[in-house]
């Protein structure tokens, strides 16, 4: 049930970058000479953000336990998230 409404608010919110996101990957696939390095990129920028981000998680909650963000926190929180995913997608 969880996993249905979690299903739900990432369409409801990020619909619009999902179709442009896969309109512009298939246009990236239709038109790149090597497509396997195209997708190896892919791949490994994604892992290296996504274990970037489980490992800022486990020593952020083991340094300073559970953190209830609250405003100003919260959009500092994202910003610092965002600039670590660009940071990762633009030099990883």
């Amino acid at each position: 049930m969880q996993a249905i409404e979690l299903l739900r608010g990432i369409l409801k919110h990020y619909g619009v970058d999902l179709v442009l996101a896969v309109v512009f990957m298939l246009v990236a696939f239709a038109y790149v000479y090597d497509r396997p390095t195209l997708l190896s990129a892919i791949a490994r920028k994604v892992a290296l953000a996504s274990a970037g981000l489980v490992y800022y998680y486990i020593t952020r909650v083991l340094k300073v336990g559970f953190i209830d963000w609250r405003d100003p926190y919260d959009k500092i929180y994202a910003i610092a998230l965002l600039i670590y995913i660009g940071l990762v997608f633009a030099l990883g």
